[in-house]
């Protein structure tokens, strides 16, 4: 936009500087011209006084020096006629059929004065021809033709066009970079503002807020109907996340009695039926515990501010799959790895781990005790788009296209994992920790069958020691 701006803001200017210099440059040829034709006038009259008495007595030679003398100091050709167009004296030859000698010539022997020449441009090369009458007692006795070159005033016109170019060309480079770049800059760097700040909203910190003492009065206008609005969305955000928080906490205290009560009617019940029913509602209670759990959570880490640090990557997958090890010992599930040294990204503090801990427990819950791999892939050198992935993929039997496009939903599962403990809250959550740092989740099937999840943190420089 900046760019945009400033090319209709050159073009206007050069639009104003051309209009501003056309007249002058126009004035000053007309000057040029006007001082040449006057002094071609008076040479033509000085002339036409010298042919009267000439063509009157028949004496010629005085008149033929002097055209000779002027043709050769002003490079010029001089040539009299008499009345019926013949040729009396010429310094040099003149084709008195040639067009613009022809159009002066009747002029002149029709007794009119010479008439002023246009503009000599500089890319105009024809000569200037001046018709004088040469009269007696009121009667027209022939005419003198003076046939100039213009190079000498072309050339002035020349010089006077070239600066007038240079000037008007280093007045544009000035008023484009001291007064158009300020003023564009000033314009648009509200702009600027509210479009990071947009997309600063749009990433969730919503505490994102912009000056309303910049810019032109509309924008400041509009980054104060911005902030406004930001505070309004981020008072609802609040007011939501502490009714969640609040609701989870205030219903974990009964949930917690009523589980009791639930546990201490086992010794009163004696019929198996009925002490297999008080079982399935302390794992559902348990269940809801969980999912309580899981909301105050997902409250916690939207209301969180943590600022994104460098995490070495390598040492936190290693750390947590050795952590996870002996639960896929005792499933029976095989677990490798791929994890290369010196890999480190930019993410919130415990977001990996996190995250790790969520993908491992849900291969491990929903593969089938089929195969699990974790491995590591660092971003290519001078790549595009620097970026770590960590990836968990199993061998199980993985999700159609379309739960892939519904998972990661908060409080969704498969309908074929109804029956498999769990609150549905564990992607939501690791997606919305993820993203918050700048980074992203993504869910697809493997080859030939199964689930890959990986998760994709913006690359950070190799931390000390690290080798390269």
């Amino acid at each position: 936009m900046r760019r945009r701006l400033l090319v209709i803001v050159f073009v206007l200017v050069a639009g104003l500087i051309v209009a501003l210099s056309l007249p002058l440059v126009r004035a000053t040829a007309e000057r040029t011209v006007q001082s040449s034709f006057i002094g071609r006038v008076e040479d033509g009259a000085w002339f036409a006084d010298m042919a009267a008495t000439a063509l009157e007595s028949g004496r010629t030679g005085r008149l033929e020096a002097a055209a000779d003398r002027y043709a050769d100091l002003y490079d010029s050709r001089v040539a009299v006629v008499d009345a019926d167009s013949e040729t009396v004296v010429a310094s040099r030859p003149v084709d008195l059929e040639e067009p613009q000698v022809r159009a002066a010539l009747l002029l002149a022997l029709a007794d009119r004065p010479p008439e002023q020449p246009s503009v000599w441009w500089p890319w105009d090369d024809r000569p200037f021809v001046l018709a004088e009458p040469v009269r007696r007692d009121g009667r027209v006795l022939g005419a003198v033709l003076i046939v100039s070159p213009t190079d000498r005033a072309r050339s002035e016109v020349g010089d006077h066009l070239t600066l007038v170019i240079l000037g008007s060309l280093a007045a544009l480079v000035l008023v484009v970079i001291a007064v158009a770049a300020p003023v564009v800059r000033w314009v648009l760097r509200p702009v600027h503002d509210l479009d990071r700040a947009t997309h600063e909203v749009a990433l969730g910190r919503l505490k994102t807020r912009v000056s309303e003492r910049a810019g032109a009065p509309e924008l400041r206008r509009l980054a104060n109907h911005f902030n406004v609005m930001a505070d309004s969305t981020h008072a609802a955000q609040e007011q939501q996340r502490a009714f969640v928080a609040q609701a989870s906490h205030q219903l974990r205290n009964p949930l917690t009695a009523l589980r009791l009560r639930v546990e201490n009617l086992e010794e009163f019940v004696n019929d198996p039926r009925g002490l297999n029913e008080l079982h399935f509602a302390v794992e559902e209670a348990d269940r809801f515990g969980e999912m309580l759990d899981g909301l105050l959570r997902l409250a916690r880490a939207e209301a969180s501010e943590a600022e994104r640090a460098q995490v070495d990557v390598s040492a936190v997958v290693r750390r947590r799959v050795d952590a996870w090890r002996a639960a896929f010992t005792s499933a029976g599930v095989p677990l490798s790895t791929t994890i290369p040294d010196g890999v480190s990204a930019l993410s919130l503090p415990d977001c990996l781990d996190h995250a790790l801990d969520t993908l491992l427990d849900n291969a491990l819950k929903f593969g089938d005790e089929a195969p699990v791999d974790v491995s590591v892939h660092r971003p290519p050198a001078g790549g595009a788009l620097e970026m770590v992935e960590v990836t968990v993929r199993d061998a199980g039997p993985g999700l159609t296209e379309e739960e892939l496009s519904q998972a990661g939903g908060r409080f969704w599962r498969s309908t074929r994992h109804q029956n498999v403990r769990g609150t549905g809250l564990g992607l939501a959550l690791t997606r919305m920790v993820v993203e918050a740092g700048g980074g992203e989740l993504l869910l697809a099937a493997a080859r030939p069958h199964g689930l890959s999840a990986t998760v994709r943190l913006p690359a950070a420089p190799a931390l000390p020691g690290d080798p390269v």
